[in-house]
């Protein structure tokens, strides 16, 4: 095996060295960044993993994140603000904030200890928050405000969330919940305790009740997994019925332009919209206390490896987080 690179300037990060599988992936040292024009250089203090990330890793999105290697995943960060670059407004330095970062065409995730992006993306933490729980929020938060949020109002409507204690399907349940829907999750047996906790009235297992089995029609099915799919998904849908997928593929979204022709049960895409105003409603939820985050468990960096199987694996309930700070 060949030598490790070390720089004069370097940072802890975990990365793949090409696509593939888990087998690419490493943690080791990378060449510390720093701030350009309009960008604030954060040090993190956590990030979570999502789907996003190992569908990245292994090649699902190359056309937009090309052949530059090593590559930094994470999309979600919450750090220390550690400088300003020329033109940077809005924060100051020592500042704990939290946001999105864009991941895409070439540029570097959160999972590192230092990280840069434009100070239009992060936020100020709320007081009272842990880094842990800002960087469980931003991606899958954001995805499930969006994604009921182009179903329509819920006031008093039937709701059913496939997925209902992964990392989008348990806040996609508490949201549904805030707007007040009746909500229905679907989930493993072992997590159907969690499921009620979490606002659900009625708790399906998939192992052993499809949905053409429960006898009722919804007005709203979020697939937080994503492979439900719209035929399957409208057998149990009102004739006005809204399907709303994490997994808006282009096939997905052709079916949805031509349903949208036609009239009646219609598909919608589930994806992450980041406006100050979609921010402000998530903090002002989990200020009340209507939206809580849940953490299932912690890495510190130098056990990705471990985060990421877990992630993989399915079943964790809420999300996974790395723990990059002291």
């Amino acid at each position: 095996m060949g030598q490790a690179l070390r720089y004069s300037n370097a940072m802890k990060a975990f990365y793949c060295q090409s696509y593939g599988g888990a087998d690419v992936m490493r943690h080791g040292e990378l060449p510390a960044p720093t701030a350009g024009r309009g960008q604030v250089l954060v040090r993190v203090q956590a990030a979570s993993i999502n789907p996003l990330d190992w569908k990245i890793r292994q090649g699902d999105f190359r056309l937009l994140t090309g052949r530059r290697f090593p590559k930094v995943l994470g999309a979600d960060v919450a750090g220390v603000v550690e400088a300003l670059g020329p033109g940077a407004s809005g924060l100051v330095v020592g500042q704990r904030v939290y946001g999105v970062m864009p991941i895409f065409l070439g540029r570097q995730g959160a999972h590192a200890e230092l990280v840069t992006l434009a100070a239009k993306r992060l936020r100020p933490l709320p007081e009272g928050w842990s880094f842990e729980q800002a960087a469980a929020l931003p991606v899958a938060a954001l995805t499930a405000l969006n994604g009921l949020r182009r179903c329509g109002a819920l006031k008093d409507r039937a709701v059913l969330v496939n997925g209902a204690t992964g990392g989008v399907g348990h806040l996609a349940v508490q949201l549904a919940k805030a707007r007040g829907a009746r909500v229905t999750g679907v989930c493993s047996a072992r997590n159907a305790e969690r499921a009620r906790a979490l606002g659900c009235e009625q708790v399906v297992d998939y192992r052993q009740q499809s949905l053409a089995e429960l006898g009722r029609a919804f007005d709203v099915i979020f697939d937080a997994y994503g492979l439900l799919g719209f035929t399957r998904a409208a057998t149990a849908l009102t004739a006005s019925g809204h399907y709303a997928t994490t997994l808006p593929t282009p096939g997905v979204m052709l079916h949805a332009l031509w349903r949208r022709v036609l009239g009646g049960q219609q598909i919608v895409g589930a994806n992450m919209r980041a406006r100050g105003e979609d921010y402000d409603e998530l903090q002002q939820l989990v200020t009340s206390g209507a939206l809580r985050p849940i953490v299932e468990q912690v890495f510190p960096l130098a056990e990705a490896a471990q985060a990421f199987a877990l992630a993989e694996r399915g079943g964790a309930v809420g999300k996974i987080v790395l723990r990059l700070g002291g």
